[in-house]
């Protein structure tokens, strides 16, 4: 009997051994450096980058980021795991270089990869979408911001057949305002946000503003390089609504900006709602014909969500929470 019971106490020990041996091993973690830019500003990819930056070092999950002035095939270090660049202007030679040191397969790059013009993907005179699918199946994933982009390139490309290997990572900002100002206290009723990037719908713009200008509401225009920070933070303190008026958006920074001010948003892409109390997608504001369904829509819901208490407090906490830098990286390490 005493016999039975000391063996039962080994076997017990043994596989208490082995669950602690497996889960170490298992909680290694993921180094991945982060290629950042010193001093500098800008908006769009610079922003993105600053941001991320602003965190770093970062653990999450399994994976340890860390930043990183200079990522190139010569200062490449054996303990890192992955490579991180997300404005990749390396050229050819460089690409080349990872090839014959055998480590492109350590390489996560983008958003701001391909394609430099979006209706123009691939121009074969440009050599990184000349040879895109090689260089897709070579690296361990490029990074996009939405479905919509992963879908067109891998289209555009004949890459669906390797549509794994994009990895969707949000656009994000750490701006959090210290104080958000009650909605019955904000004096502009609705930032009419123009971004004419892939199509000019200026025209539309023009019908759809006019017919904003008709109701009795307060509208400011915001057109996409005609603003600064400071303008552009007075207006999202004192603003209800949103219309974000862009074909097409990827990243949308400005406006992840704007809503982490508690800022209500009207759009047409989806992945820009972050939760049903922060935002309605309007998918009537692509009919490039008649903006008067958008529009009435628009207003009806205006309304509607004035009868309610509306808490921009609350707003604010959960479009921060969704727009922080820390969710860009994690949506990495969830990918790896």
């Amino acid at each position: 009997m005493k016999e039975t019971v000391i063996s039962r106490i080994y076997i017990l020990l043994f596989h208490i051994i082995l669950i602690v041996m497996v889960n170490s091993k298992n909680g290694k973690h993921i180094l991945i450096e982060v290629k950042v830019i010193s001093n500098k500003k800008g908006r769009g990819p610079t922003s993105f980058i600053n941001s991320i930056k602003e965190i770093l070092p970062y653990n999450t999950g399994h994976c340890k980021f860390i930043a990183s002035q200079e990522i190139s095939p010569i200062n490449t270090k054996n303990k890192t795991d992955y490579f991180y660049i997300s404005y990749p202007r390396f050229g050819q030679d460089i690409y080349d270089e990872w090839i014959k040191i055998n480590k492109t397969d350590k390489l996560i790059l983008g958003p701001v990869f391909v394609p430099r013009k979006w209706l123009d993907f691939p121009n074969k005179k440009i050599w990184k979408e000349r040879r895109f699918p090689e260089i897709l199946k070579s690296v361990k994933s490029i990074v996009v911001h939405s479905d919509r982009v992963k879908n067109y390139l891998a289209q555009k490309s004949n890459t669906t057949s390797m549509i794994q290997k994009y990895q969707n990572v949000r656009a994000c900002t750490n701006l959090k305002p210290e104080n958000i100002k009650r909605f019955n206290d904000r004096t502009i009723d609705i930032i009419f946000f123009e971004k004419y990037y892939d199509l000019d719908r200026s025209k539309q713009g023009n019908e759809l503003f006019d017919l904003l200008k008709s109701s009795k509401k307060k509208v400011v225009r915001m057109k996409y390089g005609n603003y600064n920070k400071t303008q552009m933070i007075e207006l999202a303190q004192n603003s209800k609504f949103i219309i974000y008026f862009s074909f097409f958006d990827t990243g949308a920074i400005g406006l992840k900006e704007i809503q982490n001010f508690g800022v209500i948003t009207f759009t047409h892409q989806k992945e820009f709602i972050l939760d049903k109390s922060a935002g309605f997608y309007i998918p009537e504001l692509t009919n490039e014909f008649n903006l008067k369904p958008a529009y009435d829509i628009i207003m009806e819901k205006i309304e509607m969500t004035k009868k309610r208490k509306i808490n921009t407090e609350l707003i604010a906490k959960i479009s921060q929470e969704q727009n922080k830098c820390e969710k860009a990286l994690e949506d990495i390490c969830k990918g790896l």
